[in-house]
């Protein structure tokens, strides 16, 4: 129950952007809040992410080295029963924070996911790459591809293909349609509401869950950014800033 957007090199005013990554969080009304993010160090990376108070699993986080790492859930139409035991999706991104590029990102995969058996979709980049690893009732397929134009990811409680097409829609003709920067479309995308369908809707709600939190992330060649508001858009809380330097150049070793 979330949505992921990715956009490359999209920030205007610096002439060496990486990308911009957003990720709305929607959870079930009961589940307890997570802790805000601090800086933590994996590895000799330093690392900006939230843990969830039970278990300290996380869905995002953001390395020094430039990755950024996104994790949904992955809900197929026609579930004919549900997937228990194993360990939780939310270890999944802790166990590849210490990496120093995409290429180990995708050579540690198999060992951070193997005890996982709940379906799952991650998303890992450095801004030119992407990563996904989806995993879904006993398959599980990786694929690298270029990051070449903005992408769009979600997911719902109520069955994927439920949200997909008119979040996909709405994402599509706002980048094709609108005149203003990147940056502004990707916000509104994430505060957006579907009249009258308030549960597709990026910015979600339903009686059972909403949208209760959005992490933005900010690469440069230089810096690390991830502003985390606490709340649904709707509810226009502050977000909460948090900032690293690069621990190297794009594309050094």
């Amino acid at each position: 129950m979330c949505t992921l957007t990715i956009v490359p090199e999209c920030l205007e005013t610096s002439s060496d952007s990486a990308y911009r990554l957003a990720f709305n969080r929607d959870e079930q009304h009961t589940r307890p809040i997570a802790q805000l993010p601090k800086v933590e160090v994996h590895g000799n990376k330093k690392v900006i992410l939230p843990r969830e108070p039970d278990g300290g699993g996380t869905w995002i986080a953001v390395s020094d080295a430039g990755l950024a790492f996104a994790l949904l859930n992955v809900n197929p139409p026609n579930r004919s029963g549900t997937v228990s035991g194993g360990l939780s999706r939310g270890v999944i991104i802790p166990a590849l924070l210490s990496a120093d590029s995409i290429e180990s990102v995708a050579g540690m995969l198999p060992t951070a996911t193997q005890e996982v058996r709940r379906p799952f979709r991650l998303v890992v980049t450095d801004g030119r790459m992407c990563i996904e690893a989806v995993q879904g009732f006993g398959r599980m397929s990786c694929q690298m591809h270029d990051l070449i134009e903005p992408i769009m990811r979600s997911s719902s409680g109520l069955g994927d293909d439920v949200v997909e097409g008119p979040r996909r829609s709405l994402f599509e003709s706002m980048f094709v349609d609108s005149d203003l920067s990147p940056i502004s479309i990707q916000d509104q995308f994430h505060a957006s509401r579907i009249l009258n369908h308030d549960e597709q809707s990026v910015d979600m709600w339903r009686e059972d869950a909403r949208t209760v939190s959005t992490a933005v992330i900010t690469v440069t060649a230089v810096e690390i950014r991830m502003v985390y508001t606490p709340g649904a858009p709707r509810e226009k809380a502050p977000g909460v800033p948090y900032a690293l330097m690069r621990s190297q150049l794009p594309g050094a070793a």
